[in-house]
């Protein structure tokens, strides 16, 4: 197993730890959350992050970026460098949160960071309470490296809607996001480009827009990928299932070939290079929807990655998304900034994540 030294530094080290020169460092497995210890039984203080306040220009990008809300879009949060005017043109990133919770503050960390990397993100969702943000207290538990590891599916599942209505992020929970907010977020973005005054006036690519989402999000980004305005999608712990489809829904009168033929349909709108990321087979119920997406595809560049122990929480709670917010980062780095050292985690046979031992990559119609 990789060193945990490695390991420590991307979870101990503070959220706005500066970008570091100097040749990529290899992924890390699913990070450790809690507290743990390592093969010769020493203490690994891996705790939840400190809570910042939205005006707090964080993650490690070149461009520490912060989060927001604007009166003109009251249904989205907002991801965007502190310093805008440093980071050129912004490429645009709609983005929708796992389970649809419309809150846009839900995946902060992780969103913070691919903004650091310069890029206005727009997630789906009002500004929800604080305990909504997704932190190590919803991930799944991992095994600290020289312990016995669990048996499969083991790990605690995601938490649960909270029951009780005086619970304060109970209200945003209930509440679901849809494609149109993702559209809504490209076309609000696209105006504030043209409109003297805004915040973002001249300041965005708009010939640079991403569409990205986890889970349930990951649908409606699949959704909004027909849209001839997206450049870049990235589906994380979601696809279409169509060769295992889902069982409909007690008391549903859904037909699975219907189901099946609009999911068709959406793979075959998809116009531009598709990023499908999941955990393990046994470990994350989008295995399969990633799968069968992928082999779906045929006409766009088509990268699909997942990871041994991983499960459908993924890294998210992790400072900055742990490997997923990096291998994201890249991801629209290369497809919406046309970084080449970026290129390097997806790009070649000897790919970053290619040569990483827990991960497993599939490739179409790009080398």
């Amino acid at each position: 197993m990789r060193t945990i030294a490695f390991l420590t530094s991307i979870l101990v080290a503070p959220f706005v730890a500066a970008q570091q020169s100097g040749p990529p460092a290899p992924l890390s497995p699913a990070p450790l959350l809690g507290t743990g210890k390592d093969a010769q039984g020493r203490s690994i203080p891996f705790g939840i992050p400190p809570y910042y306040t939205p005006d707090t220009p964080l993650g490690t990008g070149p461009y520490k970026a912060i989060m927001a809300t604007d009166p003109s879009l009251p249904e989205h949060v907002m991801y965007y460098p502190a310093k805008i005017d440093a980071a050129g043109k912004l490429p645009i990133i709609a983005w929708g949160n796992g389970a649809c919770i419309h809150a846009g503050n839900r995946f902060r960390g992780f969103l913070t960071e691919i903004a650091s990397h310069g890029f206005l993100v727009i997630s789906a969702g009002q500004m929800g309470h604080a305990s909504l943000e997704v932190g190590p207290q919803e991930n799944p538990a991992v095994t600290p490296p020289g312990a016995a590891q669990p048996a499969r599916g083991a790990q605690p599942p995601a938490k649960a809607a909270p029951a009780d209505e005086n619970d304060p992020s109970a209200k945003w929970r209930s509440m679901r996001s849809t494609a149109d907010h993702l559209k809504q977020a490209i076309d609000w973005a696209i105006a504030e480009n043209s409109r003297p005054g805004s915040r973002f006036f001249g300041k965005l690519d708009t010939a640079k827009i991403g569409v990205g989402g986890q889970s349930c999000g990951g649908g409606l980004a699949t959704q909004v990928a027909a849209d001839p305005r997206v450049t870049a999608v990235g589906i994380f712990n979601s696809g279409s299932r169509l060769t295992t489809p889902m069982a409909a829904p007690p008391g549903s009168n859904a037909d699975p070939a219907e189901a099946r033929k609009r999911a068709q349909a959406q793979l075959e709108a998809i116009h531009s290079p598709v990023l499908f990321l999941t955990g393990e087979e046994k470990l994350d119920i989008a295995f399969p929807g990633g799968r069968d997406s992928f082999d779906y595809l045929t006409k766009v560049p088509v990268f699909r990655a997942w990871e041994d122990g991983l499960a459908h929480i993924g890294t998210y709670g992790a400072p900055g998304g742990g490997a997923i917010g990096r291998i994201a980062s890249d991801w629209y780095r290369w497809q919406l900034r046309g970084d080449k050292e970026a290129a390097r985690m997806f790009s070649g046979a000897d790919c970053i994540l290619c040569r990483e031992p827990t991960w497993h990559v599939q490739k179409k119609n790009m080398k």
